[in-house]
């Protein structure tokens, strides 16, 4: 039986919000299973999702989670791949550009500002689960964290380059085994978590710093083409999302 657009959408809400709430894979798929079911159920006597849901979706996810165990031990198998994608994205265009150094500065913020803009995407998804935002919202969020992610790092290299001495600057050849490293930490990534989204943005943030690190070009071309890229990049990759959306869930396009 084809469930009602309403319905549809909660299912997919609730696995968002259970997944960002750090359950099992395999008890959510479990739960959405049995959702479907009661769902399919109700409506085929001409009910609708409030009969199941008490009226209330928001506290139906909420109680569905709270019966759930939370699995801290598949987040602590995360964390230690979070963290060498957390280090390659920080490093690894720096060393390619042939700027990277170290100081007190940037160890201690980076991570800092990283682990605060996943949170904050973290957050944000269980709040589209619950809440029934329109796509402008949704994309206007995005966008300011994005923003804000990007303004907190550049204010850190402003302070850095003003107000902090490096403690270790890597040679030429040493920074570019760095960026080897990150480069298979992000291919590393992409087979750990099945998908080449860990290859595929790196590959606009950084390939035009490779590319132009072996032409002679001034600093204000360089940026231009930069921005450019990592613009077209990121537009590719939200019409990708919009994409594999569809296709997930076709009756909806």
């Amino acid at each position: 039986m084809r469930l009602s657009k309403e319905s549809e959408e909660f299912i997919a809400n609730l696995r968002l919000y259970l997944m960002t709430s750090g359950k099992k894979d395999s008890e959510i798929k479990e739960i959405a299973e049995e959702l479907r079911a009661h769902l399919e159920e109700a409506e085929s006597r001409g009910k609708n999702l409030d009969s199941v849901t008490g009226g209330s979706p928001e506290a139906y996810m909420k109680n569905v989670s709270s019966e759930m165990i939370t699995d801290f031990y598949g987040l602590i198998k995360f964390m230690p791949m979070f963290i060498l994608l957390l280090i390659a994205y920080f490093i690894t265009g720096s060393a390619i550009r042939g700027e990277l150094s170290f100081s007190l500065l940037k160890l201690a913020a980076f991570p800092l500002i990283g682990v605060a803009s996943i949170a904050a995407y973290i957050v944000t998804f269980r709040k589209m689960a619950v809440k029934k935002w329109s796509k402008k919202k949704e994309f206007i969020i995005f966008i300011s964290i994005q923003l804000i992610t990007v303004g907190l790092m550049s204010a850190v290299l402003f302070l850095d380059i003003f107000y902090f001495e490096p403690f270790y600057i890597p040679s030429r050849e040493m920074m570019w085994i760095i960026a080897a490293l990150g480069v298979l930490i992000f291919i590393i990534g992409a087979i750990w978590s099945k998908t080449w989204i860990t290859v595929i943005l790196p590959l606009f943030l950084f390939g035009p710093d490779f590319v132009m690190s072996f032409m002679d070009i001034d600093e204000m071309t360089a940026l231009y083409v930069s921005m450019g890229t990592f613009v077209g990049g990121f537009v590719l990759f939200m019409l990708y999302l919009l994409i594999q959306n569809k296709k997930q869930n076709p009756r909806y396009s």
